[in-house]
């Protein structure tokens, strides 16, 4: 048994605090698994565990030694190559889109699946077999503290209202506003608090406020009332989140050209995309979808692949967007 699954094999065999065993015992228990090592390995062993799994795996001092034991949660899990990879992929992918500090809080468990994937492959080096990328351009995410994310996450597990310092689009200094948190929206770079403020009215919808732009929160002992059956993903609050046009999905019409038309037979647009041919190299895309800000950026971003057709008020807009940059551009070379 090679290093790194002998030391695997120890975090599974130490026990809960309740039935915590000395260094003795689990040497014995190493023997009795068919693990002859010394003692001075199993002792480097355990001080790497120690190191590794620094929330996970505890000790404590006996005087004549230490006891050792294991939360359970971890000592438990055994993750498969291929879910130790996708769990590798997740974790990358997070950490590229605003969410690296969060990474970092799960170490532990991503080291594990790292150290799964090199224990599959031990010669391997994976950071160069798997990566997380984008063709659009990233910003790069707001600055987020750590304790005001904190402080937002344990609010939700206590359903407790905040106050908070935040700084508003264009302002120089800090309000104060009392706040109702109830969920948290992870999107492109930033993270987004959606909530209700003190009093609210019951027709008003949920807001969305992005994180970097809170100074400081704190709980408090008052209790804003928050939206009966709140659910993050319902219209009223991807409103705010993702700025919806629309309560309701429009029917939208395109006419794309070859490119386009090879990109969506892979990728569909929506659930109910139809793609039917026009001419020998136009074709037509119907479905509907929520108008949003996304929707009106990416239809932006693919410049002449496609022309939107409906609905009309989608099209003038995109049109006249479409317009003032070329404006910009011919003013440019005038002069």
């Amino acid at each position: 048994m090679n290093e790194l699954k002998r030391r695997h094999a120890l975090l599974n065999m130490l026990p809960p605090k309740a039935s915590a065993v000395d260094t003795n015992a689990l040497y014995e228990r190493l023997k009795e698994q068919g693990m002859s090592i010394s003692k001075r390995t199993l002792q480097r062993d355990l001080a790497w565990l120690l190191d590794e799994y620094e929330l996970q795996v505890h000790r404590e001092e006996t005087g004549q030694g230490y006891r050792w034991w294991a939360t359970r949660s971890l000592a438990h899990l055994n993750l498969l190559p291929t879910d130790a990879m996708n769990l590798t992929m997740i974790m990358e992918h997070a950490a590229r889109f605003g969410m690296q500090a969060q990474v970092d809080n799960l170490a532990t468990l991503r080291n594990y699946a790292r150290s799964v994937l090199k224990d599959a492959r031990p010669t391997e080096d994976w950071s160069k077999k798997i990566i997380s990328t984008t063709r659009f351009i990233t910003l790069h995410p707001g600055k987020v503290d750590a304790a005001v994310l904190n402080t937002l996450q344990q609010s939700l597990l206590d359903n407790c209202s905040v106050e908070a310092q935040y700084v508003p689009r264009g302002a120089q200094e800090p309000k104060t506003y009392r706040l109702k948190p109830l969920g948290l929206s992870y999107q492109d770079s930033n993270i987004y608090l959606s909530c209700v403020f003190e009093n609210h009215r019951p027709t008003d919808r949920p807001r969305a406020l992005p994180l970097h732009r809170f100074v400081s929160v704190k709980t408090i002992f008052y209790d804003i009332k928050a939206p009966e059956a709140y659910d993050i993903n319902s219209i009223d609050a991807r409103h705010s989140l993702v700025d919806l046009k629309s309560d309701a999905p429009v029917g939208i019409r395109l006419r794309l050209r070859k490119e386009m038309f090879e990109r969506l037979v892979e990728n569909p647009l929506t659930d109910d995309q139809q793609l039917v041919q026009e001419t020998d190299d136009r074709w037509l895309m119907t479905g509907s979808l929520l108008p949003s800000q996304g929707l009106k950026l990416w239809l932006l971003s693919q410049g002449d692949l496609l022309e939107v057709l409906e609905p009309l008020e989608m099209r003038d807009d995109i049109a006249a967007t479409a317009l003032r940059t070329a404006a910009l551009y011919e003013k440019a070379a005038a002069t």
